[in-house]
């Protein structure tokens, strides 16, 4: 099968001496071999010699650049809006008239509160009172928000930023050993989809929280992000020992060499689209101004995630019990014109 590949490679780079080799050339015989899973089309080292092969045989490099943001882009959270409006009084609870009561015991199996935790079992009350109609007015209608408040006009960007929603942007980040993050992004912006794949030396946990941004270019145009963000994370050691107990290879992602420091990215995208190579740039803009106190605020998630999941442990959490208030609505008499009609 190797000799096959290579004479495959070779009749190729014939074809097209001093010309780039295609795409096409050569997928008959070597696939991408996804991060983590072995290629099933040929045996590992021929998968890792063939494209190696192919780059000698035709002159060709295929060295994975490194790159870092334009050091012209200004990429920013958005300011948390400050709501000025007076604290809303409590709800007070209006004195029932309890006319009957049923109570029922019931055994419930819930899911745990966190993962790692055992489910919510136990036996909770569920108790139902028949109540005479408190006679509570009608909700009102939701307030229409003032325009010609000073605050929310102040608060309006001057009408000569150029702005541009790049549209939601949804993202699959995938951590290994909490160093490097394989991205695949995917802009619904426009009339298509677009997509890119990249290599980061940043820990994308960090991005947690972060749903929207902005990023200023060299052109001065503002670039607005919605993110929709998925987020998982692998260890390899743990992954090699796992499989390694089941009589299976671990065969780890071929992560290309980015150095540390400051954000810096490999795109594995063929020909990207230059609006994704552009989200790219701009994500590892704001990591750039941002990193520090995003890093400290993901640090802070981590913290209280582990103190809760202690505290839960020591503290397993039984089924509440329940009350409902339950009554009939009594309809007010419809009143009458002096035609004898309904006004």
């Amino acid at each position: 099968m190797a000799g096959e590949a290579v004479a495959h490679v070779q009749a190729a780079c014939l074809r097209g001496v001093g010309q780039r080799l295609s795409r096409s050339a050569y997928t008959g015989f070597i696939t991408p071999r996804p991060p983590g899973r072995i290629n099933a089309l040929l045996p590992m080292k021929t998968s890792r010699i063939v494209p190696i092969l192919a780059a000698f045989l035709c002159g060709q490099s295929f060295a994975q650049v490194v790159k870092t943001p334009p050091t012209t882009t200004v990429a920013t959270l958005p300011v948390p809006v400050i709501d000025h409006a007076p604290p809303k009084e409590p709800i007070k609870k209006p004195d029932f008239k309890i006319e009957s009561t049923q109570v029922k015991l019931i055994d419930v199996v819930e899911s745990p509160p966190m993962s790692g935790l055992p489910p919510v079992e136990g036996t909770m009350t569920l108790t139902v009172h028949n109540v005479a109609d408190p006679g509570l007015p009608d909700p009102p209608p939701p307030a229409r928000p003032n325009v010609d408040d000073s605050k929310v006009l102040g608060g309006l960007e001057p009408s000569n930023v150029n702005r541009r929603d790049m549209g939601m942007v949804a993202i699959s980040a995938t951590v290994y050993d909490l160093k490097r993050t394989l991205l695949r992004c995917n802009i619904y912006g426009g009339t298509e989809r677009r997509e890119i794949t990249a290599w980061s030396n940043i820990d994308f946990n960090h991005f947690c929280g972060v749903g929207n941004f902005e990023a200023t270019g060299a052109n001065k145009e503002v670039r607005s992000y919605s993110l929709m963000m998925c987020i998982g994370n692998e260890n390899t050691e743990n992954r090699s020992e796992l499989l390694a107990s089941k009589g299976v290879e671990y065969e780890g992602p071929e992560i290309p060499t980015i150095p540390d420091g400051a954000p810096a990215f490999v795109i594995q995208t063929e020909n990207p689209d230059p609006e994704t190579v552009t989200l790219i740039e701009d994500l590892h803009a704001l990591y750039r101004a941002e990193g520090p106190r995003m890093a400290e605020a993901a640090a802070a998630r981590q913290k209280a995630y582990e103190e809760k999941k202690a505290y839960l442990l020591a503290n397993p959490p039984k089924p509440k019990n329940v009350t409902v208030n339950f009554w009939k609505r009594e309809k007010p008499a419809a009143t009458t014109t002096p035609e004898g009609g309904q006004p």
